[in-house]
Order: structure tokens, then C-alpha cells, then sequence
């Protein structure tokens, strides 16, 4: 199988979601068969990664023979490698996923030829493979994108494509390089004179940034607080929907303040474990912290930053002597500390 202009999967993407509607009805019974049969060779793909122990190479062509699609099939052991760590993968819902080709308009089987029209291959048992179309209806915010994304892929940009089902009804998703993202969505950026480090002090019911120059000075302390969040029967959706404008309010006042590096906690999962209250528990098991980490990546990538993650340890013990002397609180001593880490240890210099 061709590799010329195959996606490079390590390099960062975000997704776009448009609507998909079908005018013919065999069309959309023709996607769905394809849907389920596509999710069973995934299926197949786990099955002889993980206990035949094949060779990815030798389960292409096994599964190319059973989906008879050689794109389809290479797609599918991509998405069994993603869920290899499972001892049996049992999915529930059809799905569909072609990983991104260059040489083939940017991808080989679903394939975007207009900003509101999308053709998905049909595979076949004979080789005589069938185009199907649909109308798929973006958001107006991602329209230059995708128009932009369709010229780059005549060129040779190579995209990746799923087709989702979910409660009755079939969404298109793109994932795209996030650089392309960044051009088109994002409002701020940071500028070409930024020279300053941020450190941020995420916690279940507050987000503290401290802003610091080269030399560690203390140039700028804001924060955001949403108690509310950790509060019992707080709807999830909406606490998360607070953290997250509440750190994007953060990440742009820091842009218009000159700051180029943003520094964030290194930390592993949060132990779930009980504390010495009810209240101290439910804020921990309320804590996203990931999700916000995941969600600054891509903010601070979308604005021209740079992401960096500095330890976090004993910052809390530190914080105390040093909290008095600034006249900050713990929680915005700790960003300080952090920032003045990363800048110590050289990690910001190396970008």
C-alpha cells in the first residue's frame, strides 16, 4: 500500500463537526452498512494485534480482505492500536474513519469536495468501489476554514475524517492540523515583542496567574474564581463551561500583557480518595483538571504561545514564607513559584 503523503498522526489536530444529510435514502442505508462493517473490522484489528500478535503489516491485509479496502482496513488497525491496553473491545456503535492521504485530494475515502458537500466511499466485494454524497452543514465560524482546508488539500495536505452516529443522527468530523485552526479562529495572539512567563495555579474552585519577567520580576497577579462549581448538585456542563471561559479570559488578558510563555502544573491523575470533609471531597472529585490542561494546549497553540509544564512539587510548603513577603495569597504564590521554576530550570529557554 502507498505511504507517499500519508498524515503524520503526531502532529497535533483539532476537530470540526459539521451536520450530515442525505437526499437518497439508499445512500445513507449503503454509509450505515459500510458504518457497521468498518466498526467490526476495527474489532478484528484489536482482536489479532492483541492475542494473535501479529504484525501490523500482517493484520492490514488480513483485515483488507474482510472490508475489502485497503485504506479502510490500514484505518482500522490505527483505531485497534488506540485501544490495545483493553483485554476486549466490544464497540456498541458503527463508526467510520479514514486517516488522511495526500496524494489522494487529501483523503482517500471521504473526501470534502465543497464547503457543504462530502463524498464517502462505498466499498465493494468486486473491487467496483461506489462515491456516495451527502450535504454536511458547518458551523458559519468554520466555513474559511474548511473552504481553506479543501484548496490545501489539492496540494497535497492530507486531512483525517470520521463519520459519527449519535443519537440518530450522522455527524461529519475533520480533524485538521491545528495550526490551520489557529489561522482562522483565533482572535488573539500573542505578539512578537512577548517576552514574559505566566504561571497559572489551577484548583477545583479557582485559577490564579501570576505574570513574571525574565528576571522574575513580579509584573502582574489575576485571578478567577467560581466557587459555585464545587457546590452539591452543580450541574457538570456548567462548571465546565465556567472553568473553561474563566481560563480563557486568563490566557488573553496575558496575550495583551506581552507574555509568550505559559507555564502549567506537570501532574499525573488525581488520587480519588476521601478527605477530611465532605466539602474538601466533592471539590477534589469535582476537579477537571486534565480537561483544563487539555483545553490550554490548544488555546495557547491557537494564539502563537508557547505551552510549557514546570513541577508542581512542594509549591504549596513554599508558597506559605513567600505568600507574606509578595502579599499574594497561597494559591497565587504557587503560580509564582511555578513560573520562577520553569524559568530556572532552562525549559523556557530551550523553545
Amino acid at each position: 500500500m502507498a505511504r507517499r503523503g500519508r498524515e503524520n498522526s503526531g502532529e497535533e489536530k483539532v476537530t470540526v463537526k459539521g451536520r450530515l444529510s442525505f437526499e437518497n435514502r439508499y445512500a445513507l442505508a449503503k454509509l450505515f452498512y459500510t458504518m457497521r462493517l468498518f466498526r467490526d473490522a476495527v474489532e478484528m484489528s484489536h482482536r489479532l494485534l492483541r492475542k494473535e500478535e501479529l504484525k501490523v503489516n500482517e493484520v492490514v491485509k488480513k483485515v483488507t480482505k474482510f472490508i475489502n479496502n485497503a485504506h479502510y482496513a490500514y484505518s482500522a488497525v490505527k483505531k485497534a492500536l488506540m485501544y490495545l491496553e483493553r483485554e476486549k473491545l466490544n464497540l456498541r456503535k458503527p463508526q467510520l474513519y479514514s486517516i488522511g492521504k495526500g496524494c489522494e485530494k487529501g483523503n482517500r475515502n471521504i473526501r470534502l469536495t465543497a464547503i457543504d458537500r462530502v463524498k464517502i466511499k462505498i466499498p465493494h466485494a468486486g473491487g467496483k468501489h461506489e462515491w456516495v454524497e451527502a450535504r454536511v452543514k458547518f458551523s458559519p465560524r468554520h466555513i474559511a476554514l474548511v473552504d481553506e482546508l479543501i484548496r490545501l488539500a489539492e496540494k497535497g495536505l492530507p486531512y483525517s475524517a470520521s463519520v459519527v452516529l449519535n443519537n440518530n443522527k450522522y455527524y461529519l468530523h475533520i480533524h485538521l492540523p491545528l495550526r490551520l485552526y489557529a489561522k482562522h479562529t483565533a482572535k488573539t495572539r500573542v505578539t512578537a515583542k512577548a517576552r514574559l512567563v505566566a504561571g497559572f495555579d489551577i484548583n477545583p474552585d479557582r485559577i490564579c496567574m501570576v505574570i513574571v519577567d525574565s528576571d522574575g520580576r513580579l509584573r502582574d497577579v489575576r485571578n478567577e474564581h467560581f466557587h459555585e462549581v464545587v457546590l452539591a448538585g452543580f450541574s457538570g456542563n456548567k462548571a465546565r463551561d465556567l472553568r473553561l471561559k474563566a481560563l480563557s479570559r486568563l490566557i488573553d488578558y496575558a496575550c495583551h500583557h506581552n507574555v509568550k510563555y505559559f507555564v502549567f502544573e506537570k501532574i499525573g491523575n488525581i488520587p480519588k480518595r476521601k478527605m477530611r470533609s465532605k466539602r474538601a471531597s466533592r471539590k477534589v472529585s469535582k476537579f477537571a483538571y486534565n480537561e483544563l490542561l487539555n483545553h490550554a494546549k490548544v488555546m495557547i497553540k491557537k494564539r502563537g504561545g508557547i505551552f510549557v509544564q514546570a513541577s508542581p512539587a512542594y509549591t504549596s510548603i513554599d508558597a506559605m514564607p513567600l505568600a507574606r513577603r509578595l502579599g499574594l495569597d497561597i494559591h497565587s504564590t504557587s503560580a509564582y513559584l511555578l513560573a520562577i521554576r520553569a524559568l530556572k530550570s532552562k525549559s523556557i529557554n530551550n523553545y
